[in-house]
Protein backbone atom coordinates (compact mmCIF):
# COMPACT_ATOMS: atom_id res chain seq x y z
CA UNK A 1 0.00 0.00 0.00
CA UNK A 2 1.08 3.09 -0.68
CA UNK A 3 2.54 5.92 1.49
CA UNK A 4 -1.00 8.19 3.43
CA UNK A 5 -1.75 11.51 3.40
CA UNK A 6 -1.48 12.56 6.96
CA UNK A 7 -4.54 12.54 8.95
CA UNK A 8 -4.98 14.81 12.06
CA UNK A 9 -6.81 12.81 15.42
CA UNK A 10 -8.33 15.46 17.69
CA UNK A 11 -6.13 15.30 20.22
CA UNK A 12 -8.55 15.20 23.51
CA UNK A 13 -11.12 12.32 21.99
CA UNK A 14 -8.48 11.25 19.16
CA UNK A 15 -11.60 11.12 16.91
CA UNK A 16 -10.58 10.68 12.98
CA UNK A 17 -11.40 13.92 10.75
CA UNK A 18 -10.74 13.58 6.84
CA UNK A 19 -7.50 14.44 5.46
CA UNK A 20 -9.09 15.31 2.37
CA UNK A 21 -11.99 17.09 0.78
CA UNK A 22 -13.62 17.55 -2.68
CA UNK A 23 -14.68 20.89 -1.91
CA UNK A 24 -16.88 21.81 -5.25
CA UNK A 25 -18.13 23.02 -7.28
CA UNK A 26 -21.52 22.12 -7.62
CA UNK A 27 -22.36 20.71 -11.23
CA UNK A 28 -18.51 20.33 -11.74
CA UNK A 29 -18.36 16.91 -11.12
CA UNK A 30 -17.95 16.18 -8.04
CA UNK A 31 -20.52 13.12 -7.79
CA UNK A 32 -18.41 11.18 -10.24
CA UNK A 33 -15.03 12.24 -8.25
CA UNK A 34 -16.87 10.99 -5.49
CA UNK A 35 -18.08 7.78 -6.53
CA UNK A 36 -14.64 7.22 -8.68
CA UNK A 37 -12.90 7.74 -5.41
CA UNK A 38 -15.21 5.39 -3.21
CA UNK A 39 -14.65 2.61 -5.19
CA UNK A 40 -10.88 3.27 -4.41
CA UNK A 41 -9.63 0.64 -2.18
CA UNK A 42 -7.55 3.11 -0.58
CA UNK A 43 -10.08 5.58 0.18
CA UNK A 44 -13.12 5.81 2.76
CA UNK A 45 -15.63 8.25 1.93
CA UNK A 46 -19.24 7.91 3.69
CA UNK A 47 -22.24 7.18 2.25
CA UNK A 48 -23.35 10.55 3.23
CA UNK A 49 -21.61 12.47 0.46
CA UNK A 50 -22.22 16.00 1.31
CA UNK A 51 -22.43 16.76 5.34
CA UNK A 52 -21.91 20.47 4.89
CA UNK A 53 -19.94 20.46 8.44
CA UNK A 54 -17.36 22.87 8.15
CA UNK A 55 -19.68 25.29 6.52
CA UNK A 56 -22.62 25.57 8.82
CA UNK A 57 -25.45 25.46 6.19
CA UNK A 58 -28.98 27.55 8.12
CA UNK A 59 -31.29 26.76 5.76
CA UNK A 60 -34.66 28.43 5.94
CA UNK A 61 -36.92 26.60 7.81
CA UNK A 62 -39.60 25.95 4.91
CA UNK A 63 -36.05 24.69 3.43
CA UNK A 64 -34.69 22.45 6.00
CA UNK A 65 -36.27 19.24 4.18
CA UNK A 66 -34.45 19.93 1.05
CA UNK A 67 -31.18 19.74 2.35
CA UNK A 68 -29.75 16.94 4.68
CA UNK A 69 -26.71 18.28 6.96
CA UNK A 70 -24.61 17.69 10.25
CA UNK A 71 -24.16 20.19 12.60
CA UNK A 72 -23.02 18.56 15.62
CA UNK A 73 -19.28 17.41 16.13
CA UNK A 74 -20.19 14.03 17.31
CA UNK A 75 -22.42 13.30 14.61
CA UNK A 76 -20.02 14.48 12.16
CA UNK A 77 -17.32 12.26 13.75
CA UNK A 78 -19.56 9.14 14.20
CA UNK A 79 -19.07 9.19 9.68
CA UNK A 80 -15.58 8.30 10.27
CA UNK A 81 -16.02 5.50 13.08
CA UNK A 82 -14.91 2.81 10.75
CA UNK A 83 -12.12 5.10 8.50
CA UNK A 84 -9.11 4.11 10.47
CA UNK A 85 -7.65 1.79 7.98
CA UNK A 86 -7.68 3.66 5.50
CA UNK A 87 -4.80 6.18 4.45
CA UNK A 88 -7.61 8.37 2.24
CA UNK A 89 -9.99 9.48 4.40
CA UNK A 90 -12.24 12.09 2.78
CA UNK A 91 -15.92 14.60 2.47
CA UNK A 92 -16.99 15.92 -0.79
CA UNK A 93 -19.48 18.71 0.52
CA UNK A 94 -19.56 21.34 -2.18
CA UNK A 95 -20.78 23.78 0.09
CA UNK A 96 -17.13 23.95 1.33
CA UNK A 97 -15.75 25.91 -1.64
CA UNK A 98 -18.26 28.88 -1.65
CA UNK A 99 -18.01 29.59 2.56
CA UNK A 100 -15.38 31.83 3.62
CA UNK A 101 -15.06 30.46 6.93
CA UNK A 102 -14.53 27.20 5.90
CA UNK A 103 -11.25 26.38 4.62
CA UNK A 104 -10.07 27.88 8.18
CA UNK A 105 -12.48 25.54 9.64
CA UNK A 106 -11.18 22.36 8.16
CA UNK A 107 -7.48 23.97 8.62
CA UNK A 108 -8.11 23.86 12.59
CA UNK A 109 -8.75 20.08 12.40
CA UNK A 110 -6.87 19.19 9.17
CA UNK A 111 -4.20 21.51 8.95
CA UNK A 112 -2.24 19.14 6.35
CA UNK A 113 -5.31 18.04 4.66
CA UNK A 114 -5.64 17.54 0.53
CA UNK A 115 -7.85 19.60 -1.13
CA UNK A 116 -9.68 18.74 -4.34
CA UNK A 117 -11.46 21.77 -6.12
CA UNK A 118 -13.50 21.25 -9.40
CA UNK A 119 -14.50 24.09 -12.13
CA UNK A 120 -16.35 23.99 -14.87
CA UNK A 121 -17.34 27.48 -17.44
CA UNK A 122 -19.44 29.46 -14.82
CA UNK A 123 -22.15 29.43 -17.17
CA UNK A 124 -22.64 26.10 -18.13
CA UNK A 125 -22.52 25.92 -14.13
CA UNK A 126 -25.19 27.82 -13.24
CA UNK A 127 -27.65 26.37 -16.06
CA UNK A 128 -26.91 22.83 -14.89
CA UNK A 129 -27.58 23.98 -11.44
CA UNK A 130 -31.47 25.73 -12.49
CA UNK A 131 -32.07 22.49 -14.29
CA UNK A 132 -31.25 20.00 -11.37
CA UNK A 133 -33.50 22.72 -9.31
CA UNK A 134 -36.57 22.54 -12.12
CA UNK A 135 -36.75 19.00 -11.57
CA UNK A 136 -36.97 18.81 -8.37
CA UNK A 137 -39.17 21.07 -7.90
CA UNK A 138 -37.68 24.22 -6.50
CA UNK A 139 -37.98 26.55 -9.01
CA UNK A 140 -41.13 27.23 -11.76
CA UNK A 141 -39.49 30.35 -13.93
CA UNK A 142 -37.67 29.90 -16.95
CA UNK A 143 -33.70 30.66 -15.84
CA UNK A 144 -33.13 33.96 -17.74
CA UNK A 145 -36.02 35.36 -15.77
CA UNK A 146 -34.98 33.57 -12.34
CA UNK A 147 -31.49 35.45 -12.99
CA UNK A 148 -32.87 38.74 -13.57
CA UNK A 149 -35.25 38.49 -10.93
CA UNK A 150 -32.58 38.89 -8.07
CA UNK A 151 -30.64 35.66 -7.44
CA UNK A 152 -27.35 37.86 -7.85
CA UNK A 153 -29.08 40.30 -5.89
CA UNK A 154 -30.34 39.33 -2.92
CA UNK A 155 -28.91 39.97 0.19
CA UNK A 156 -29.51 36.80 2.14
CA UNK A 157 -27.04 34.73 0.77
CA UNK A 158 -26.58 30.64 1.26
CA UNK A 159 -27.50 26.87 1.16
CA UNK A 160 -31.36 26.74 1.71
CA UNK A 161 -31.38 30.60 1.64
CA UNK A 162 -30.93 31.61 -2.17
CA UNK A 163 -30.48 29.19 -5.62
CA UNK A 164 -26.50 30.75 -5.99
CA UNK A 165 -27.06 30.25 -9.85
CA UNK A 166 -24.62 33.29 -10.22
CA UNK A 167 -22.05 33.67 -7.05
CA UNK A 168 -21.14 29.82 -7.15
CA UNK A 169 -19.42 30.37 -10.49
CA UNK A 170 -17.26 33.84 -9.16
CA UNK A 171 -14.16 30.97 -8.42
CA UNK A 172 -11.33 33.34 -8.07
CA UNK A 173 -11.78 34.26 -4.34
CA UNK A 174 -12.92 31.08 -3.44
CA UNK A 175 -9.90 28.95 -4.81
CA UNK A 176 -7.59 32.12 -3.54
CA UNK A 177 -8.92 31.09 0.10
CA UNK A 178 -7.62 27.49 0.20
CA UNK A 179 -4.41 28.71 -1.56
CA UNK A 180 -3.77 31.11 0.83
CA UNK A 181 -4.77 28.57 3.83
CA UNK A 182 -3.44 25.32 2.69
CA UNK A 183 -0.71 26.21 0.04
CA UNK A 184 0.20 25.28 -3.51
CA UNK A 185 0.78 21.33 -2.60
CA UNK A 186 -2.07 20.65 -0.89
CA UNK A 187 -4.55 21.77 -3.50
CA UNK A 188 -5.41 20.30 -6.73
CA UNK A 189 -7.37 22.74 -8.65
CA UNK A 190 -8.96 20.49 -11.93
CA UNK A 191 -11.22 21.06 -14.73
CA UNK A 192 -15.09 19.72 -14.88
CA UNK A 193 -14.16 18.67 -18.84
CA UNK A 194 -10.63 17.31 -18.17
CA UNK A 195 -12.83 14.95 -15.77
CA UNK A 196 -15.35 14.07 -18.54
CA UNK A 197 -13.22 14.08 -21.53
CA UNK A 198 -9.94 12.51 -19.80
CA UNK A 199 -11.20 10.46 -16.92
CA UNK A 200 -8.30 8.14 -16.42
CA UNK A 201 -5.31 11.09 -16.34
CA UNK A 202 -7.27 13.08 -14.30
CA UNK A 203 -7.65 10.37 -11.73
CA UNK A 204 -4.11 9.63 -12.44
CA UNK A 205 -3.43 13.18 -11.12
CA UNK A 206 -5.77 12.71 -7.95
CA UNK A 207 -3.89 9.70 -6.61
CA UNK A 208 -0.85 11.56 -6.95
CA UNK A 209 -2.16 14.28 -5.02
CA UNK A 210 -3.58 11.98 -2.04
CA UNK A 211 -0.69 9.61 -2.69
CA UNK A 212 -2.89 6.38 -3.35
CA UNK A 213 -2.23 3.68 -6.19
CA UNK A 214 -3.59 4.66 -9.23
CA UNK A 215 -4.08 1.19 -10.48
CA UNK A 216 -7.63 0.42 -9.16
CA UNK A 217 -8.84 3.33 -11.48
CA UNK A 218 -8.07 1.44 -14.44
CA UNK A 219 -10.22 -1.62 -13.66
CA UNK A 220 -13.45 1.02 -13.19
CA UNK A 221 -15.76 2.35 -15.62
CA UNK A 222 -14.37 6.03 -15.10
CA UNK A 223 -16.37 6.98 -18.12
CA UNK A 224 -19.65 6.46 -16.67
CA UNK A 225 -21.31 9.89 -15.71
CA UNK A 226 -22.46 10.33 -12.44
CA UNK A 227 -25.59 12.56 -12.07
CA UNK A 228 -26.03 13.67 -15.47
CA UNK A 229 -28.85 15.56 -16.74
CA UNK A 230 -32.19 13.92 -16.63
CA UNK A 231 -35.63 15.38 -17.22
CA UNK A 232 -38.18 14.96 -14.67
CA UNK A 233 -41.15 12.60 -15.75
CA UNK A 234 -43.70 15.36 -14.82
CA UNK A 235 -45.29 17.76 -12.61
CA UNK A 236 -46.20 14.71 -9.96
CA UNK A 237 -42.48 13.94 -10.15
CA UNK A 238 -40.96 17.27 -9.20
CA UNK A 239 -43.97 17.33 -6.75
CA UNK A 240 -42.81 14.48 -5.04
CA UNK A 241 -39.25 15.20 -5.06
CA UNK A 242 -39.59 18.63 -3.34
CA UNK A 243 -42.22 16.76 -0.88
CA UNK A 244 -41.17 17.07 2.62
CA UNK A 245 -42.81 14.00 3.36
CA UNK A 246 -41.32 12.20 0.55
CA UNK A 247 -37.48 14.13 1.59
CA UNK A 248 -38.08 12.59 5.08
CA UNK A 249 -38.91 8.89 4.06
CA UNK A 250 -35.59 8.63 1.70
CA UNK A 251 -33.10 9.99 4.38
CA UNK A 252 -34.10 8.64 7.06
CA UNK A 253 -36.13 5.35 5.85
CA UNK A 254 -34.08 3.96 3.10
CA UNK A 255 -30.47 3.23 2.30
CA UNK A 256 -28.71 5.56 0.22
CA UNK A 257 -28.16 3.77 -2.59
CA UNK A 258 -31.64 2.80 -2.95
CA UNK A 259 -32.58 6.22 -2.46
CA UNK A 260 -30.31 7.62 -5.52
CA UNK A 261 -31.63 4.51 -7.62
CA UNK A 262 -35.55 5.56 -7.02
CA UNK A 263 -34.39 9.12 -7.88
CA UNK A 264 -32.32 8.52 -11.15
CA UNK A 265 -35.28 5.92 -12.18
CA UNK A 266 -38.48 6.52 -11.04
CA UNK A 267 -38.41 10.18 -10.79
CA UNK A 268 -36.23 11.39 -13.93
CA UNK A 269 -36.05 9.87 -17.24
CA UNK A 270 -33.68 10.34 -19.83
CA UNK A 271 -33.75 13.17 -22.02
CA UNK A 272 -31.98 15.98 -24.28
CA UNK A 273 -30.35 18.82 -22.26
CA UNK A 274 -32.34 21.79 -22.98
CA UNK A 275 -29.79 25.06 -24.15
CA UNK A 276 -28.97 27.67 -22.48
CA UNK A 277 -31.07 31.00 -23.10
CA UNK A 278 -29.24 33.44 -25.42
CA UNK A 279 -29.71 36.29 -22.91
CA UNK A 280 -28.95 34.66 -19.53
CA UNK A 281 -25.58 33.62 -21.70
CA UNK A 282 -24.93 37.09 -22.21
CA UNK A 283 -26.01 38.09 -19.01
CA UNK A 284 -24.05 35.24 -17.07
CA UNK A 285 -20.79 36.03 -19.38
CA UNK A 286 -20.71 39.77 -18.63
CA UNK A 287 -20.53 39.01 -14.81
CA UNK A 288 -17.92 36.13 -15.04
CA UNK A 289 -15.24 37.98 -17.51
CA UNK A 290 -13.43 39.73 -14.73
CA UNK A 291 -13.21 37.17 -12.40
CA UNK A 292 -12.44 34.29 -14.86
CA UNK A 293 -9.13 36.68 -15.76
CA UNK A 294 -8.45 37.35 -12.31
CA UNK A 295 -8.44 33.23 -11.89
CA UNK A 296 -6.35 32.52 -14.47
CA UNK A 297 -3.50 35.22 -13.36
CA UNK A 298 -4.36 33.67 -9.53
CA UNK A 299 -3.73 29.80 -11.31
CA UNK A 300 -0.83 30.96 -13.63
CA UNK A 301 0.65 27.65 -15.93
CA UNK A 302 -1.83 25.38 -13.21
CA UNK A 303 -4.35 25.98 -15.66
CA UNK A 304 -4.10 28.83 -18.71
CA UNK A 305 -6.32 30.17 -21.04
CA UNK A 306 -9.68 29.62 -19.13
CA UNK A 307 -11.75 31.88 -21.44
CA UNK A 308 -10.43 29.80 -24.50
CA UNK A 309 -11.63 26.62 -22.90
CA UNK A 310 -14.80 27.88 -21.29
Amino acid sequence: MSSSVPSRLNSVSHALWPNFFITGTVKGGTTSMYRHLRGHPEVFLPAFKEPHYFARIQPKPEQRHLIEHISEEHAYLHLYENAGDFPAIGDASTSNLWYPEAPARIHDVAPDARIIILLRDPVSRAHSHYLMDFREGLVDLPFSVELLQGDFAQSEKGWGVSRLYVDLGLYHDQVQRYLQIFGEDQVLVLQFDDLVNAPEQTLKRVAAHLHIDPAPFQEMDVDQVHNGFKAPRGNWSRRCASSPLARWIGYHLMPRKLQWWLYQNLILKAASKPQIDPAARQYLEQIYAPDIEKLETLLGQKMPALRSSW
